[in-house]
């Protein structure tokens, strides 16, 4: 484990909000989510090192799962490629022109193939798991480097489009992250981003058991403001935030946590989780997602920022 200052304003300032635990993998370890008294920043404090946090995404770990051409249940295939498609059409309204562009955590390569069907796009992913980068070059012509972005050397000035989606929480340092997505961004271009949003309404309702916390694999939790700030100082113009809705999982999966802890009557426990795992709530909640979306306070906020053409200080 090592301890961090905060990476927005750099203070060694912060207070304890809640020691956690992996509810989603359920891997051992405790970890402290404090915040920054000067900033407000949300981070891991100590945190595992890079070597350390490897040992937290196991094969299992969900982003990294085949492409959804391969999965049997053509529900499952049209829910995945539903969520793909979201991400596609707001890049490809954003810059409808096309260009070169970079999915920083792109995993097996969904999204950036669901791109090429929208636009004359020029694919480039970037992520640090060797089987999910070749998975992405092979099953889909993808331009891929395994590895973290200060060390995949990119020209200056060489993409028209710069995207991550959570991703940024999961980023050990993003104040250098951002300053080098400024440096490979052309002038104007555009950077997009999904980041869980802890200002939101389920974020206050769960509190430690909120999905959007999952320690340790999310070393930062942003808000609008820190999330503004991190753009700001690396050098952006934040255009738009909005939320991309995303429903229902993320909130069936804070009510998994909160039952597996609070919840002791197991065979109650396992019928409330079977419910909560199955189609019907998702389907009577859908106009609640609906309203909490058009009002941008659901589980997540997509960021839409433009490169400023001064020098990020």
């Amino acid at each position: 484990m090592e301890e961090v200052n905060c990476n927005l304003c750099g203070a060694n300032d912060a207070e304890l909000i809640y020691v956690q635990k992996d509810r989603l993998m359920k891997l051992p370890g405790s970890f402290c989510l404090v915040q920054c008294r000067q900033c407000g920043l949300l981070y891991l404090n100590p945190r595992p090192t890079l070597e350390e946090i490897k040992r937290y995404y196991p094969e299992e770990y969900g982003p990294y799962n085949v492409t959804p051409e391969d999965e049997p249940s053509w529900i499952n295939r049209l829910d995945h490629n539903y969520g793909y498609w979201k991400r596609a059409r707001l890049v490809n309204r954003a810059c409808p022109r096309g260009g070169r562009v970079l999915d920083v955590g792109c995993a097996t390569g969904n999204f950036l193939n669901m791109l090429r069907r929208l636009g004359p796009w020029d694919l480039y992913g970037l992520d640090i798991t060797p089987e999910a980068s070749q998975y992405a070059r092979e099953r889909y012509g993808i331009r891929t480097f395994t590895g973290v972005l200060a060390d995949a050397g990119y020209p200056d000035a060489y993409f028209d489009v710069v995207t991550m989606w959570d991703v940024m929480e999961h980023v050990y340092d993003p104040t250098s992250t951002m300053n080098e997505v400024h440096r490979i961004l052309k002038p104007g271009g555009l950077f997009l981003a999904r980041v869980p949003n802890v200002s939101t309404w389920d974020a206050r309702l769960f509190g430690p058991y909120w999905v959007g916390l999952d320690a340790p694999r999310h070393l930062y939790v942003f808000s609008p403001t820190t999330f503004n700030g991190l753009l700001h100082k690396a050098g952006f113009s934040v255009r738009k935030m909005r939320s991309l809705i995303l429903g229902y999982p993320p909130f069936a999966l804070s009510v998994r946590f909160w039952l597996d802890e609070k919840l002791h009557n197991e065979s109650l426990k396992r019928a409330l989780l079977a419910f909560n795992r199955s189609r019907l709530p998702r389907l009577l909640t859908l106009p609640i997602w609906a309203v909490l979306g058009y009002f941008n306070t659901t589980f997540a906020m997509t960021v839409f920022a433009a490169k400023e053409e001064s020098t990020p200080g």
